[in-house]
């Protein structure tokens, strides 16, 4: 019975001992034992019911625990269990409702989980899939891009009684990511088989998430002809004037290239070595212009890479972008392939992961690069 129902019936049951009382006092006489049988009763019920509607609103006010995070858990502690047996070959006891993993026709397997794990590992790892406008999508990936010169680019003006204003107008360009794949292979030695203690998909995660991380960060970087296109071949440029160091007014005037609603979020790019020289830098009465502990210059965050170029004649040694500008196109999910007949003579089984990733500059303006002087 609802809550509602409840409350009406007792409130009926209170109206007729209302009822019974009035009766015998406006009768100015005693309650007859039908009556007070009657009175007792509702009184009974009454009780019931409050009873019974305390316990209601009680049970309204506990929630329900949400299962669905535990349930999710199970399921992934199974799949990485299955997964984990598999790669090893080990004899599994099935309960009902495990997962099972099978191989398809060409080698490869999809365990969620772990796919999962390899792409949050390899986004933990790589500073640009955490502040480039990434995309994750299988496919074709079209991205509209809006581009205009100071001769094309749209101005506001006053507006004169009989004169028109400049129809000047920017051109909308596409720019393609398709998917480009990229694999890396685990290695791991069959005595392993017998060791209880190993953390096979933890192992696993760890190894190829790093070879594909490193692989993607000199990507996204330098870029391959043909393949994944680096920031570095950003066209706004300045250029020092020596070739194996940079000034103070060098690093202010690459900052600066970039226009003042861009620097918000940009950031300074280079290899650890050229920030140890960085900080390096005096002003005159021999005080660094920037604290080495702060990972900052000239209030910008630095992030270090060793994919970037030294400080050699000719080379792009800094970056300073809102990367914001660079687009990515990511995989959905990594694919995996276990190996074991290729390496079976090195009495080693192998777990290839592969996925498909491209990138591209998509807004010239939000990057610039500091190129050093020519031999």
């Amino acid at each position: 019975m609802k809550l509602k129902a409840l409350t009406e019936k007792r409130s009926e049951l209170v109206s007729k001992m209302n009822g019974l009382v009035s009766t015998a006092d406006t009768e100015n006489r005693a309650m007859t034992d039908e009556e007070t049988a009657a009175f007792d009763a509702a009184e009974k019920e009454v009780k019931a019911l409050d009873e019974t509607i305390s316990r209601e609103e009680r049970a309204r006010g506990l929630s329900i625990p949400d299962r669905t995070h535990e349930k999710a858990q199970s399921t992934a502690e199974q799949e990485e269990r299955a997964f984990a047996n598999y790669v090893l070959g080990r004899a599994q006891e099935q309960r009902a409702g495990e997962i099972q993993l099978t191989q398809g026709a060409n080698g490869a397997i999809v365990p969620v989980s772990i796919a999962n794990r390899i792409v949050k590992a390899v986004r933990d790892k790589v500073p640009f899939l955490q502040l480039a406008d990434v995309v994750n999508t299988n496919g074709k990936l079209s991205v509209p891009v809006y581009t205009e010169t100071e001769a094309t680019k749209i101005n506001a003006n006053y507006v004169d009684e009989g004169t028109d204003l400049t129809d000047n107008v920017g051109k909308f360009t596409s720019i393609d990511l398709t998917g480009y794949v990229i694999g890396a292979l685990a290695l791991i030695s069959n005595k392993l088989k017998d060791n209880t203690d190993l953390d096979v998909v933890g192992f696993i995660v760890g190894q190829v998430s790093d070879a594909i991380a490193t692989k993607l960060e000199g990507e996204f970087i330098n870029g391959t002809a043909g393949k994944i296109t680096g920031i570095l071949s950003a066209e706004k440029s300045i250029t020092a004037a020596s070739a194996t160091a940079v000034t103070y007014d060098e690093l202010v005037s690459l900052k600066h290239s970039l226009k003042q609603r861009f620097r918000a979020n940009a950031r300074f790019i280079m290899a650890p070595e050229t920030y140890t020289a960085i900080c390096k830098l005096k002003d005159n009465n021999g005080i660094p212009y920037f604290k080495e502990d702060e990972y900052k210059i000239l209030g910008l965050p630095v992030i270090e890479s060793d994919s970037m170029p030294a400080m050699k004649a000719g080379s792009k040694a800094i970056v300073c972008a809102d990367l914001s500008g660079y687009t990515i196109k990511m995989t959905k999910a990594v694919e995996i392939q276990v190996l074991r007949e290729k390496f079976a003579t090195k009495n080693m089984l192998g777990v290839l992961a592969f996925g498909e990733y491209d990138g591209k500059i998509t807004d010239g303006k939000k990057i610039a690069v500091l190129t050093m002087k020519a031999s």
